[in-house]
């Protein structure tokens, strides 16, 4: 419950407090007074967006302080808005951020303004209330919930078809390069072994040359000569063993070198046709190198990077594969949660449509005749859904049946387009509310839903800005009567310019306009006894003993009304 309000600096408010009251509390005051200043007060203090033509003319800052006792707790919310533009709020002293505080104002405030009103013409605010009335909250998040996972998948499988030109031809590219790489059967390091086995080949005439040559001059009989005086000079002088002994290391190596000499020579061999082979191989690899890199292990690399690469590209197209069997999936549960949330929304239209007709009755328009009205657009990626193209569910009326499977379009509210349907005069045919209902009408349909979707709420805080707009002084109690009923379970807050609504009030508040000459303010005061007399003979026309009486017999006639 909201026990008091403070207000100062806000709009034409200077420095207003308000005590209120469980029940029905009611504002009062002439036009232009500033009645609504508590309703925009309350919408500031819970997180409405508002500019710095909300702070009063002469102020440095808006400040609203509400307190209020949630759950058995004192809980105190503050939030003021300075001349910078800055907003600032606080709850229970902490600092808080306005989403915090537009989260608690949905957990037990209503707010109906004019703005409000307008909007339960419009078919999606229909939508929300329907799914309010009949409790079918966890559905239709159900609802939303697949029909994002959707959206996701539809999102990811574009992204993957919208590039499918590309990577098909990147996947062809990866193809025919790794099928080269690996035809041409690289071994590791083959280019330098070919290298040298070509420099062989290429001058194998030549190195048979001096390899001969080489051998003949080891055989030569100077080095024969050579040894046999080395022995002479032994035998002579044995100071010569040294020399002896190198005589000795050089016949052996002389002989090892032309041992091995001999092998080369004999391993040599002039052969075009091999030559002809390694420089054709050569030739490949040079054209490999040139292309993917530029030694033979390089090459090897980058086939097994394309490799890598190719089988990434592919694995995608069997993602999309999975993709497309998720998106199936994903639309048959779709369509199963749409329609059976499309079926509890028409069994529930007829149960709304029942209690809406019957407070309006209450309200004097016992001749309304009310109906709901839903539709099911085609949509060829939709889900497929058995649902009649359009019906009308009346109070208590049979269901259309399901009608023919169709893929429907859908939203996170699912597939029905929904429209509530009145006649307010008889023999007019049922239309959509936006054509029929003046503003009477409205804000007694608006009151007449609040009533109902009240009925079985926890209790709230309802605020309601003139909704008696248009309606005359014999609704007017009607209306009155409505609204204490309501009090009965909710706190109401209601800004009227009808003393038949006002005499319901348990408590009386009245705005009233002040100046200084330089500067006009608003003042909220509590009206009882004699002065609540006052001021509904007031609103009636005119301070005489006539109203006066008049309004004594309008409140005694509100209390046995209320009891």
């Amino acid at each position: 419950m909201l026990e008091r309000l403070n207000v100062s600096g806000f709009a034409v408010a200077r420095s207003v407090v308000v005590e209120l009251s469980p029940g029905l509390n009611v504002f009062t005051g002439e036009t232009g007074a500033g009645k609504s200043l508590v309703v925009g007060a309350l919408a500031f203090v819970f997180g409405a967006r508002r500019g710095r033509e909300v702070i009063a003319s002469g102020a440095e800052r808006a400040t609203v302080e509400a307190l209020l006792t949630l759950g058995g707790e004192r809980v105190t919310i503050e939030r003021s808005l300075s001349l910078s533009g800055r907003s600032t709020a606080r709850l229970n002293g902490e600092g808080a951020t306005v989403e915090r505080l537009q989260a608690l104002a949905g957990q037990f405030v209503d707010i109906h303004g004019q703005s409000e009103q307008i909007a339960i013409l419009r078919p999606a605010v229909q939508l929300a209330v329907l799914d309010e009335f009949a409790g079918l909250a966890s559905k239709r998040q159900a609802v939303t919930r697949l029909v994002r996972e959707v959206r996701e998948t539809r999102r990811r499988l574009r992204t993957l078809v919208t590039g499918e030109h590309e990577r098909e031809r990147l996947a062809e590219q990866l193809r025919f390069e790794t099928a080269e790489i690996a035809e041409a059967g690289l071994v590791p390091g083959e280019d330098e072994t070919l290298r040298q086995e070509h420099a062989r080949l290429a001058n194998a005439g030549r190195l048979l040359e001096d390899a001969t040559a080489a051998l003949e001059a080891l055989e030569a009989p100077a080095f024969g000569e050579a040894s046999a005086a080395l022995a002479s000079l032994l035998a002579r002088d044995p100071g010569t063993a040294g020399l002896t002994e190198l005589a000795t290391a050089l016949d052996t190596a002389t002989t090892d070198l032309g041992r091995g000499l001999r092998r080369y020579r004999d391993g040599l061999e002039e052969n075009p046709e091999r030559l002809a082979a390694v420089e054709e191989r050569l030739d490949r690899l040079a054209r490999l190198k040139r292309k993917f890199g530029d030694t033979v292990d390089a090459v090897i690399a980058y086939g097994q990077d394309a490799a890598r690469r190719l089988a990434e590209l592919e694995s995608g197209e069997a993602d999309a594969e999975v993709l497309r069997g998720r998106e199936a999936s994903l639309l048959g549960s779709l369509a199963e949660a749409a329609a059976a949330l499309s079926r509890d929304r028409r069994s529930a239209a007829g149960d709304l449509v029942h209690a809406i007709a019957g407070e309006l009755g209450h309200l004097g328009m016992g001749g309304a005749t009310l109906s709901v009205g839903f539709a099911c657009d085609d949509d060829p990626e939709g889900p497929v859904v058995s649902l009649p193209d359009y019906e009308i569910v009346i109070t208590h009326s049979p269901l259309a049946g399901e009608g023919e499977p169709l893929a429907r379009a859908v939203t996170e509210g699912g597939v029905d387009r929904v429209e509530f349907l009145a006649s307010f005069n008889p023999g007019e045919a049922p239309r959509s509310l936006a054509a029929v209902a003046s503003g009477g009408e409205t804000s007694r349909f608006l009151l007449a839903l609040t009533t109902v979707l009240g009925s079985a709420a926890e209790p709230r805080l309802v605020v309601f800005d003139e909704v008696d707009e248009g309606v005359g002084g014999r609704a007017g109690r009607l209306v009155g009567e409505a609204l204490a009923r309501l009090a009965q379970r909710h706190q109401v807050l209601c800004v009227t310019h009808l003393p038949q609504v006002a005499a319901f009030a348990t408590r009386h508040f009245t705005v009233t306009k002040q100046s200084d000459g330089s500067r006009t303010w608003s003042d909220v005061a509590v009206v009882e006894g004699d002065a609540r007399v006052d001021e509904l003979a007031a609103m009636l026309g005119g301070l005489s003993e006539g109203s006066r009486q008049a309004a004594r017999e309008m409140l005694d006639g509100s209390r046995a009304g209320a009891t």
